[in-house]
């Protein structure tokens, strides 16, 4: 990796820090220079705004989940496995959204109105169904769930994910009430609703 690419791989590390600790709207240049212990010129070279690091904090964060996702199955991961390991993943997120991104991806969401800025979130929101869509793709293959219309699965699996992910930010959440919901998650995919 050149020295450029380092240099911005560790902006975008400390910065994801930064959001993670403070949300998306008060979080200031300052702040991601102050974290990432470089000089006000050293972050001009690679980014401009907090606006445009934040946007590539989240896809790289997005593409990182991913490729995850993809190397399991490549490693041809039991699917049950997978599964308990993607709703696990969940519970960890939602029982923990002070370590999150989701309360900045939120605050960046209402702070920005543009058509560019809202496919930018459409996107990202989609990107949890491209990791859903992965695992399901993968248990027809194994053999392992009878559905047929996956896409609708899907769907289904993220909204209720999404659901609870809005209301882990509104308000306090139990364990056992993710624990109930993610189970239902978890029928869906061997049901034959779908």
């Amino acid at each position: 990796m050149s020295k450029a690419s380092e240099k911005r791989e560790l902006i975008l590390k400390n910065a994801k820090q930064v959001f993670i600790r403070k949300g998306f709207d008060r979080v200031t240049m300052k702040d991601i220079i102050e974290e990432c212990g470089i000089s006000r010129g050293g972050i001009y070279l690679y980014f401009s705004t907090v606006d445009e690091i934040f946007i590539e904090v989240v896809k790289k964060h997005n593409q990182e989940k991913i490729e995850c996702i993809r190397t399991s199955i490549e490693k041809n991961q039991d699917f049950n496995q997978l599964v308990d390991e993607f709703f696990a993943d969940q519970k960890r997120r939602l029982l923990n959204m002070d370590k999150s991104m989701f309360v900045a991806m939120m605050e960046f969401c209402f702070a920005h109105k543009n058509v560019s800025d809202r496919d930018f979130y459409t996107e990202q929101f989609y990107n949890t169904k491209v990791i859903i869509l992965e695992i399901l793709k993968f248990g027809q293959k194994a053999g392992a769930i009878t559905a047929k219309n996956i896409e609708r699965l899907a769907d289904s699996i993220l909204f209720l994910i999404e659901g609870l992910r809005s209301l882990a930010v509104s308000s306090e959440i139990s364990g056992e009430l993710v624990d109930e919901q993610l189970q239902v998650g978890r029928g869906l995919i061997y049901s034959d609703l779908f």
